[in-house]
């Protein structure tokens, strides 16, 4: 009963955090969705336009997809947490199988409804999965050898990170 409470903190701890980015970088970025981009059009070279519905506030949130990030998130914590719990069983290969199937199948609605372009789904995808295996990772006990490591470094320039396996 702990596991399965421990294991629901971090499923909503990495969604909430994909959503907390997704929010922060659509108000940052203010990209227009490709929908609007028909529907908002201007008239006879006029900057303004007579639609009402080009009056949301929802017409510059496009980067990054937050249904996208939400779904990756959340499908690379149970990942994650099936290649550390049962490493040698096909359970970890079917759980990112079907994680990497739903966020792919998201991603194209998201494309498809012309509510994202295909760099918002992808941006998203990424920032999902970064925050999906985060979360797990950091929540670890320090005495398990985990069979998944994350890695920062510095380097001249910049950083790296890593992620590497043992599988």
């Amino acid at each position: 009963m702990d596991a399965l409470l421990v294991d629901g903190f971090m499923y909503a701890e990495s969604g909430s955090l994909a959503l907390a980015l997704t929010d922060a970088t659509k108000i940052a970025v203010r990209r227009p969705r490709p929908i609007d981009y028909i529907n908002c059009a201007s008239t006879n070279g006029s900057t303004t336009t007579t639609n009402p519905g080009c009056n949301s506030t929802d017409l510059g949130l496009s980067f990054f997809s937050g249904h996208a990030a939400g779904v990756s998130a959340v499908g690379a914590t149970a990942t994650y947490l099936a290649f550390v719990r049962a490493p040698r069983t096909p359970r970890p290969w079917i759980t990112l199988a079907v994680a990497t199937a739903l966020t792919t199948f998201v991603s194209y609605e998201r494309v498809r409804a012309g509510e994202h372009f295909p760099t918002d789904v992808i941006a998203g995808s990424m920032a999902g999965a970064v925050i999906g295996v985060l979360v797990p990772h950091l929540h670890r006990h320090k005495l398990e050898s985990p069979t998944v490591w994350v890695g920062v470094s510095p380097v001249p320039g910049g950083g790296s990170a890593s992620l590497q396996g043992r599988f």
